[in-house]
């Protein structure tokens, strides 16, 4: 529900309008469990296409099976001068690659007859596709394949799922694959689309994700420069992905494939093209084997103990208030008067502070415009410069976050450190308090800065101290026009879940306060990655203030 409107409060109260509910979950995917053969739609009537799927006969000659399996598997190195770290196995009719390094990963040309890819993409081009985009990728997905009827979506999955190529696949990988089972979907990749870093690795009772696989149909004309590679990670002595050290472009009739498991992260880079009538089509699964095998020890040694590591999150420091109870005093003149030399004097009236309190406690969240002084704003800006961004520090790994965090001294950015300074004084807690009924312990606060390619994911092993989300925006003006927002297409939006469902959508404003409650019931937030398209940057203070136990406590009790 959008917020009350506060009278006047000069228009500085924003509204923010709780986005559509989106799933936060992956897609599901198409599994299909092949028994007798027949997986067409209920009361649809099949014909065989002119040309079924079948894979280039020369790929299945034994000497390109045994010359591709010793590369794959680590037996043939490449030569010491090939800076692309990738052995070329040539067949009759096609080429196989295998890229050696960050894992092992192969590729190959000419896969199919085209007449038949052609046919499955216009078949493909029929289906209804629905937009998939949470805080790891966005890109545009069919509906499950499974039990689709159409000629040759039905003979790709006949043929895929069949002996002739999961006893192909096994051969060339060395890894056990189990008959009857695989996934199947197919994606397409707009301009901005992506799908950030992960692993694959998925267990499903006695069955684990084992091969992963891209059958690509972009036009024949699709280059390095249209986006979309398949990026693969190399990762540190933890297994934490470090950086993309290998790339798969997408060449039509070929397929790429790499072993899924502890170390096979990987990415689709951001769709760049231009001309919105291609896209990046494939259709995309994985082949599954026995749990208790983990074919990437082909490929990468697993670090020395038992289990891997946590990643060594960098999560800001929360620095306690004194005298908590002193927040509920409520503000005194020396209070408004040392506020306003900071923010925009309008919020230290107690009529507006009522009004803002009312706001937050019927919806959880408030949104602050114009809030610092013109004059202190500005000069935040200006010590933001290209210098002081160059000594800020990239966080990472790259399956957790992508920002910049910048250590302010007080030389270099004077405004900017006494800004953070009285952001932590107890003034601005009583201040925090007015606006929210809520008595806080302490704080935490990091200035960041998101760029073209940075983001946050949601990750199980991530916790950030709950509390009240304050977000003092730092962006620059794209317009002296409040009509003039930042694009929702652009990404950069903070978002926030609960359980399957988008609860809130916060896009940056320049010169703003943001505050949302994430208690502990299970919300959650993470900033969507910034594409290509941004008209600018995000770059803010970041703050969580942490709610005092004790107050809670006291409303039990008073209950």
């Amino acid at each position: 529900m959008p917020l009350a409107s506060t009278s006047s409060a000069n228009q500085l109260l924003a509204t923010n309008e709780p986005a559509e509910k989106r799933p936060r979950t992956r897609p599901k995917d198409a599994n299909i469990i092949i028994g007798d053969g027949d997986n067409n739609t209920a009361n649809s009537k099949t014909t065989k296409p002119a040309v079924a799927a079948r894979m280039n006969q020369g790929y299945l000659e034994p000497k390109f099976i045994r010359d591709f399996h010793r590369a794959f598997t680590g037996k043939a190195a490449a030569k010491e001068d090939d800076n692309s770290h990738s052995i070329s196995v040539v067949s009759e009719n096609g080429e196989g690659i295998v890229v050696t390094s960050p894992f092992h990963t192969g590729k190959l040309r000419n896969i199919m007859p085209n007449e038949f890819l052609e046919g499955l993409r216009a078949e493909l081009g029929e289906l209804n596709w629905h937009e998939r985009s949470n805080d790891l990728y966005w890109f545009y997905q069919t509906d499950d394949l499974a039990l689709n009827g159409k000629p040759h979506v039905k003979s790709l999955r006949d043929y895929l799922a069949g002996e002739e190529f999961v006893g192909f696949m096994e051969k060339i990988t060395g890894v056990e694959l189990t008959r009857g089972y695989l996934d199947l979907a197919a994606q397409r990749y707009k301009k901005g689309n992506h799908l950030l870093c992960h692993d694959d690795d998925v267990h499903r009772g006695k069955l684990a994700r084992k091969i992963a696989y891209i059958i690509y149909l972009v036009d024949e004309n699709w280059s390095s420069d249209d986006g979309g590679a398949l990026g693969l990670f190399e990762s540190d002595a933890q297994m934490w992905p470090i950086k993309v050290v290998s790339h798969i472009v997408p060449e039509f009739n070929s397929i790429g494939f790499f072993l899924t498991g502890h170390a096979s992260y990987h990415t689709v880079e951001e769709v760049t093209v231009e001309d919105p009538a291609r896209e990046r089509w494939s259709v995309t699964g994985w082949f599954y084997g026995p749990v208790a095998s983990d074919p990437t020890d082909l490929g990468v040694e697993k670090p020395q103990g038992a289990q891997l590591q946590l990643p060594p999150l960098v999560l800001p420091p929360v620095v306690e208030f004194e005298d908590p109870d002193r927040q509920l005093f409520g503000l005194s003149e020396q209070d408004s008067q040392e506020l306003a030399k900071w923010i925009n004097s309008d919020y230290t009236s107690t009529k507006v502070l009522d009004k803002i309190q009312e706001a937050f406690l019927n919806e959880s969240s408030v949104e602050l415009r114009d809030f610092l002084r013109i004059d202190i704003y500005d000069k935040c800006l200006k010590e933001f410069s290209s210098e002081f961004w160059s000594r800020a520090v990239l966080l990472g790994p790259a399956h957790i976050y992508r920002y910049l965090r910048a250590c302010v001294s007080e030389k270099d950015a004077p405004t900017l450190y006494a800004l953070l300074s009285f952001l932590q004084s107890p003034t601005f807690a009583r201040f925090m308090h007015s606006i929210t009924s809520l008595k806080f312990k302490g704080m935490s606060q990091e200035i960041r800065r998101f760029e073209h390619g940075h983001y946050t994911l949601i990750h199980d092993q991530v916790v950030e101290p709950f509390g009240v989300d304050a977000i003092m925006s730092l962006t620059p003006k794209q317009s002296t026009d409040h009509d003039v927002q930042w694009q929702e297409s652009w990404g950069g939006s903070t978002h926030y879940i609960a359980e399957k469902d988008e609860l809130l959508r916060i896009s940056p404003e320049p010169n703003s306060f943001s505050l949302v409650l994430r208690d502990e019931e299970g919300t959650l937030r993470f900033v969507k990655y910034l594409n290509h398209m941004a008209g600018g940057i995000r770059q803010e203070i970041s703050m969580v203030f942490v709610e005092d136990p004790q107050d809670d406590k006291d409303e039990d009790e008073d209950e």
